[in-house]
């Protein structure tokens, strides 16, 4: 999986697994990311995307909200 791509989609209704989902989203990817950071996209109320991106400094994990 190339890191333009290693993207991972979380939809979760219930509240409270958010965080849960995320963090371990954040851990798999950071496996991958052996050059960049992560980027969180919230697209909707209750759907994220986690990816590799070049964008973001190695080690760093930054947030964006698109609603």
């Amino acid at each position: 999986m190339s890191k333009e791509t290693s993207v991972i989609t979380i939809s979760v209704e219930d509240r409270a697994l958010i965080d849960r989902q995320l963090e371990q989203a954040i851990s798999l990817l950071r496996k991958e990311a052996t050059d960049c950071g992560i980027l969180v996209t919230r697209v909707e109320s209750t759907t994220f995307t986690v990816a590799i991106s070049p964008g973001v400094a190695f080690g760093v994990t930054h947030e964006a909200d698109l609603l």
